[in-house]
């Protein structure tokens, strides 16, 4: 298998065994994280419990929603990918690689210092708020 082959059979899902020495109810604490949910190799379905490299929308639409809709439902941000870090790392790498980042448009917010102060006006979700919360910790812990 050439170099190609083995980068594209890693995007796609593959599903593990059954979830393996998790106590009862360990969906529910990853549905009130849903950051722990996504793991280095691996991100854990938080409807059905199968763990993938990547949670696609043939997988979610066995469970009758959508990306947008599963997004929403356990609080990720709109822009989250729904994939294992190693392999979010690796299209972002074959990204600059290609030259595609250097195509992503202008964002005004981003070089616009008076957008930034002035804030967006969008819902936040739970991930946001538990970054946020854990970010403030670890700075109030430093400052002590």
């Amino acid at each position: 298998m050439d170099r190609a082959e083995s980068a594209r059979g890693s995007a796609i899902p593959e599903p593990s065994t059954a979830p393996q020495n998790r106590p009862d109810g360990w969906l529910a604490i990853l549905a009130r994280d849903p950051r722990r949910a996504v793991e280095e190799d691996q991100i854990v379905c938080l409807i059905c419990g199968a763990r993938f490299r990547q949670l696609t929308n043939t997988h979610l639409r066995s469970h009758g929603v959508s990306a947008v809709e599963y997004k929403q439902r356990f609080g990720y941000n709109r822009g989250r990918p729904l994939m294992c870090r190693a392999l979010s790392r690796l299209y972002a790498e074959r990204a600059v690689l290609t030259g595609l980042a250097s195509h992503i448009r202008n964002r005004p917010i981003v070089t616009d210092p008076e957008l930034r102060r002035r804030g967006g006006m969008r819902p936040v979700t739970l991930e946001e708020l538990l970054t946020r919360r854990d970010a403030r910790r670890a700075a109030e812990r430093g400052a002590s």
